[in-house]
């Protein structure tokens, strides 16, 4: 495991979505105790109308004519087993966030599994809404509350992800497999530990996603509070430290900000990465970097050859060339 220092950072760091996980969890909860609330059932009932119902009135059949739609026993029983499940997933303790994946670990299974395992609050929610619509079929939606895949995600449930904190070997760090999880709200954390290429989390970065790759907590409360899909690693001390946030402007340089390069290129492969695939990265990452250099050309030699203003010229081209010249 990486040092109790950087699971405290990371830790500290997937707080607030955390939060948001854990909040929407206690909501819906209370929901599907609502629905067993409102259908009442024959339980209910049969204690409502005492000893003098028993052997002598049909529970279900009166349930269901004073009430309109009464829960019976197997519906009930399945709202109670979703309802169990949501309670024991708000239950789980902060270290059911934190997944340490063992050398050789397929980074993308593991976190999909986990995360399958978190979205049974989804699940479990969808499952108690079928059978109080009479649209729930065993065979079917049993799973629902046994795991619940990433892929069958809502976009609102999505929104409310369960961060993770994964703590990996670098020679597992494949961060580009994490591609298809990037999505809603999800935040996902890397802890490396060893020496990792110096550039992993470039092939990751989108418009409309966090990357961060920090030695410390440079950074990491931006990745907390971002709301949108984000992704971080610690990295170990010959990586490059960047940051790639979407709110910083339109176009991608003016989204990442760099702070520390590499002192000396890579002359050795790390994990399997080659030292040309890790310049490959590197020069990517430099590459979106850099900030568009403005045309030293005279004005005078990008205007078409001919008498007068250059400015005007040149106008005239781009009209002729756009085909609005006869439209103004």
């Amino acid at each position: 495991m990486p040092s109790d220092d950087r699971l405290t950072l990371a830790r500290a760091a997937i707080a607030k979505p955390l939060a948001a996980y854990r909040s929407s969890l206690v909501s819906a909860v209370e929901r599907v105790h609502g629905i067993l609330a409102s259908a009442g059932g024959p339980s209910r009932l049969e204690l409502e109308l005492g000893a003098f119902a028993r052997g002598r009135i049909d529970v279900d059949r009166f349930a269901a004519i004073i009430r309109g739609s009464a829960l019976d026993a197997g519906a009930r029983a399945r709202i109670t087993h979703a309802a169990a499940v949501l309670e024991e997933l708000a239950a789980l303790t902060d270290d059911a966030f934190v997944v340490d994946l063992r050398s050789g670990g397929p980074l993308d299974l593991v976190v999909a599994s986990t995360l399958a395992t978190l979205g049974r609050a989804f699940g479990a929610s969808v499952a108690a809404d079928l059978v109080r619509t009479g649209r729930y079929r065993p065979n079917e939606h049993d799973l629902l509350t046994l795991a619940w895949g990433f892929e069958h995600w809502t976009r609102d449930e999505r929104r409310h992800a369960p961060p993770l904190v994964v703590t990996l070997d670098a020679e597992d760090l494949r961060p580009e497999k994490l591609a298809h999880l990037i999505d809603g709200n999800v935040h996902v954390l890397l802890v490396t530990r060893g020496t990792c290429a110096p550039a992993p989390l470039v092939r990751l970065i989108t418009p409309g996603t966090l990357v961060l790759q920090t030695r410390d907590a440079t950074g990491l409360d931006r990745f907390g509070a971002y709301e949108g899909p984000a992704v971080a690693a610690l990295v170990s001390e010959n990586a490059a430290t960047f940051i790639h946030d979407p709110e910083h402007g339109a176009s991608t340089w003016q989204r990442l900000t760099i702070w520390n390069r590499p002192a000396t290129e890579p002359r050795k492969s790390i994990a399997g990465i080659s030292p040309r695939q890790q310049r490959e990265e590197l020069a990517q990452l430099y590459a979106i970097a850099e900030r568009p250099a403005l045309s030293s050309t005279p004005l005078d030699a990008l205007a078409p050859a001919g008498v007068g203003d250059p400015t005007e010229r040149l106008a005239s081209w781009l009209l002729t060339q756009s085909g609005f010249e006869n439209g103004i």
